[in-house]
């Protein structure tokens, strides 16, 4: 492979832009910045409408959900006039204990494995004083897979907002083995046990529960997609390709989603008399894996812990074409994953691989199409504006109109 001497066309940022970046992040989470967001929504003559979100900060994947909210907080403040505050859940008593008044919403995001009794009871005091005092009750649900348990805390909010859910709504009135359907499908298709898992299985959800199953954004907006579209520019279209397919998915085989990923690296190993294909099973630093995505036509991007993962968004970032397992079960937004546009959809299990392959890396202009537009659409997706429409969106969704 060619060597790459621009670390900013790598998508690496030095480490003063790194500790910068992290300063600004710090800086507009805290309680200035919210104070600020309060004074200028105020001086630009909007009406307040205070929200408080309270995280478990145990899971930074989870976490970046509330990124968005925090990255554009002034903005938000300034022209729809939502005005967030952000709390760990230790902080939950001290407000029950005070009060809730003046809050329009009150949000809870808790980690996946919190034990359902605990969750119940964290959402049912925490709810209970927002409803008090007329404040509506979310749920921000930041795990990576359309699937909700804990049914009493959805009973106990008025909305959860998920990264993504199911296209077909009726999906969440199945029983899943597992938490997910993914899960499912790893036990029907490669046996994987989960008797003994933190959550043996989830659903079926009511009418009622499914009712308040809101849209939100999905990972596109996390720090780390945000940063990589600040740091590699639009003559990574150009970049010289030397590998044709490339994969680097590999699992332990103790976690439960091995099968689903070794598939992908299976499927590219037997294509290798056919293409030039990159499926390596070790891990590599930043820059190499950025690298690799530079200079490969495709990249495959297999599910893992969800369907959507940080992968896509970067082989999009990298003008690689991206090759994902069906994804027309999913919606999302931004909706980045429109068959033969934005990326090239096979079967679950592969089979289909070599066809999919086969005449765009004979037809460069077509491949160069699909890389161009989901570019674009990422880059898109992540200008403020857009981000703020669906905000605006969602909170409307949510009864915060």
């Amino acid at each position: 492979m060619a060597e790459i001497h621009n670390k900013k066309r790598a998508g690496v940022p030095s480490r003063l832009t790194k500790w910068a970046r992290g300063g600004v992040r710090r800086l507009s989470a805290g309680g200035a910045a919210g104070r600020l967001a309060q004074l200028r929504a105020r001086l630009a003559g909007k009406s307040l409408r205070k929200i408080v979100i309270f995280s478990d900060g145990l899971s930074d994947t989870s976490e970046q959900q509330i990124q968005p909210l925090v990255r554009y907080r002034q903005s938000i403040a300034v022209q729809l006039g939502f005005v967030f505050e952000f709390h760990h859940v230790d902080q939950i008593g001290h407000f029950v204990a005070k009060g809730l008044q003046g809050y329009s919403g009150v949000g809870l995001k808790l980690v996946f494995n919190t034990p359902p009794a605990m969750a119940k009871a964290t959402a049912t005091t925490l709810f209970d004083a927002a409803r008090s005092v007329g404040a509506r009750c979310l749920v921000f649900d930041g795990d990576d897979d359309p699937c909700v348990h804990w049914p009493e805390v959805i009973d106990a909010s008025d909305a959860v907002i998920k990264k993504h859910r199911f296209a077909d709504l009726n999906a969440y009135r199945r029983r899943y083995v597992g938490k997910t359907n993914l899960t499912e499908y790893c036990n029907k298709t490669f046996g994987v046990d989960f008797s003994n898992d933190t959550i043996p299985f989830s659903g079926p959800l009511s009418d009622a529960q499914i009712d308040k199953i809101i849209l939100g954004w999905n990972i596109a907006l996390d720090d780390k997609i945000f940063r990589l579209s600040r740091d590699v520019t639009r003559d990574v279209l150009a970049w010289p390709k030397s590998l044709d397919i490339s994969c680097r998915a590999s699992f332990q085989k103790h976690v439960w989603m091995y099968g689903m990923r070794h598939a992908a690296v299976e499927a590219l190993v037997a294509l290798k008399d056919k293409f030039r294909v990159f499926a390596p099973t070790d891990r590599v630093g930043q820059q190499a894996y950025y690298r690799e995505m530079l200079e490969s036509r495709f990249t495959v991007s297999p599910f893992g812990c969800g369907e959507l993962c940080w992968r896509d968004f970067e082989a999009f970032l990298c003008g690689s074409v991206l090759i994902k397992p069906d994804m027309s079960h999913i919606e999302s937004w931004p909706d980045l994953f429109v068959a033969g546009e934005t990326y090239v959809p096979v079967a679950w299990d592969y089979s289909d691989l070599e066809t999919a392959c086969k005449e765009l890396v004979a037809d460069e202009p077509a491949r160069l199409a699909i890389a161009t537009n989901a570019r674009d659409k990422v880059l898109e997706a992540l200008n403020k504006k857009a981000f703020l429409q669906r905000l605006d969106d969602t909170m409307r969704a949510a009864g915060l109109g």
